[in-house]
């Protein structure tokens, strides 16, 4: 017989009433005290002085604690607990199986996302890859912006009652693989597993052993923080000096027969992944691409007051491909600057800027010379063009299973985007690349001019002529005397 089972009915539980109570105060610390940040089971075992189990309890509103318990709890967050802030369990709230008990949720360093619109159809696939299909690893693509970490946030809190365990990490910091299977180890034993292997195998095996006793939600976002940044060669995919580890903790994952699902998020793919999806196993890939017109006209309802045609704000939607972020930044510099007049943002012809611009900057710092060519290519052309078309524009030194390769990736990553079988980018990324282009041609004149000798060659009156274009003739100062 389940010993659970012959436990007898004891304490209370929160009511409703209490239970919402008690979480608005937690969600009101979060945002005074914790900088928006989600306190950690730990954290709350902190705070309230109570061991995190109990704390489980009281938030799950299943099993009966002490009265005192709760009580304590409260005062915890500056709350007085009132007679309708709790009740007996009833019995069918008894818990009755080890499910239940074990449930545990440890949301790490995961954003505040209490507004969230959009992505329903998203969000449907992921459920069915989970919870249906029971995808041991599923990946969710796209460029930095399109939401990726919001959604993982958003599914968790959907589906978390599925699982024993959910632990939502972020692997921005990039922290050692070994530290990181210590932490989760740590959790899914609830602290039991004392005798941690020193090798990274040993503690890979470790870690399957708990997603295979219990139905654990694994979530690491960031990926891309451990992969290398490119280089002069077709690179995308592989792991930075120190981080292979992570290579063959994915790989285990997804091989290994077990009930629980590994969620990455990532800017691109590591490269095993896409060796693992072609091994028909249960592991799915989503490219998370920009939102649809509808969901960004919900989003810009709830931005406030904005006058423009449905014309004017599809115009903008498609110059930014649905990028949440980058809207959102849209949004606010029209709201400041103009009015809430989409029209005279559009007529500034000027789509790139502030935040806009650091956030490509960022993200270009990971394309490599093949899809930087590929990009300016594309950038260069008024519309967009077939694979041959392309082919024919790029450097006959570039073969084509590389020109596929890196096409492939910038589609994943929301650089290039393909209608039917024609290629292009959007007027925001085309705008980046032509001013960088620009940028970096008055930065080589600008170096000719300073250092004529470098190409051991005087430089020609034609050349002079074109400086003299490019670069604004200095003021003369006259000297006083």
């Amino acid at each position: 017989m389940n010993p659970l089972k012959r436990r007898r009915k004891r304490g209370v539980i929160l009511t409703p009433q209490g239970f919402e109570k008690l979480q608005t105060a937690k969600c009101q610390a979060q945002s005074w005290e914790n900088l928006d940040k989600r306190y950690t089971l730990e954290d709350l075992s902190d705070r309230t002085g109570l061991d995190p189990d109990t704390v489980m309890k009281v938030f799950h509103c299943q099993v009966g604690v002490d009265k005192q318990t709760l009580n304590t709890c409260f005062r915890a967050f500056n709350l007085l607990l009132e007679p309708s802030d709790y009740q007996l369990p009833r019995t069918d709230e008894v818990i009755s199986n080890q499910h239940s008990i074990q449930n545990l949720t440890d949301w790490g360093e995961a954003p505040d996302i209490s507004v969230f619109l959009g992505r329903t159809a998203e969000l449907a696939t992921l459920k069915d890859w989970i919870l249906e299909e029971h995808c041991r690893l599923v990946t969710l693509l796209g460029m930095d912006g399109m939401g990726k970490t919001s959604l993982t946030v958003k599914l968790a809190e959907q589906i978390q009652d599925k699982f024993e365990f959910v632990i939502w990490r972020s692997l921005r910091n990039a922290p050692p693989v070994k530290d990181m299977l210590a932490d989760l180890i740590k959790l899914l034993s609830k602290g039991q597993e004392t005798n941690l292997s020193k090798t990274l195998d040993g503690r890979i095996s470790q870690l399957i052993n708990c997603l295979k006793n219990a139905r654990c939600l694994l979530i690491l976002d960031n990926l891309e923080a451990i992969l290398q940044k490119a280089s002069g060669k077709y690179d995308i995919g592989y792991y930075r000096q120190g981080y292979e580890g992570y290579s063959e903790l994915i790989r285990r994952v997804a091989q290994t027969v077990h009930q629980s699902s590994l969620l990455l998020t990532s800017q691109e793919t590591p490269r095993e992944i896409r060796q693992l999806i072609k091994e028909k196993l249960p592991v799915k890939s989503l490219q998370l691409k920009g939102l649809q017109i509808p969901e960004i006209e919900e989003i810009f309802k709830s931005k406030g007051a904005f006058c423009g045609s449905n014309g004017d704000l599809h115009q903008l939607i498609e110059s930014y491909a649905g990028n949440p972020l980058a809207l959102n930044i849209a949004f606010n510099k029209i709201d400041k600057l103009f009015d809430g007049n989409i029209s005279e943002f559009l007529n500034q012809k000027t789509l790139v800027f502030g935040e806009i611009s650091q956030l490509l900057k960022e993200y270009f710092k990971r394309v490599s010379d093949t899809e930087n060519m590929i990009i300016g290519r594309l950038a260069s052309n008024s519309q967009p063009v077939s694979l041959s078309e392309l082919r024919s524009q790029i450097s006959p030194t570039i073969a084509t299973p590389q020109l596929l390769n890196a096409l492939e990736s910038l589609q994943e990553r929301s650089l290039v985007e393909k209608n039917t079988y024609l290629f292009s980018v959007s007027p925001m990324i085309k705008e980046y690349i032509n001013h960088q282009l620009i940028q970096n041609k008055i930065s080589s004149n600008i170096k000719q001019r300073q250092h004529p000798s470098q190409k051991h060659r005087s430089i020609t009156t034609r050349e002079k002529s074109k400086l003299s274009f490019n670069i604004p003739a200095l003021p003369v100062v006259k000297q006083q005397g």
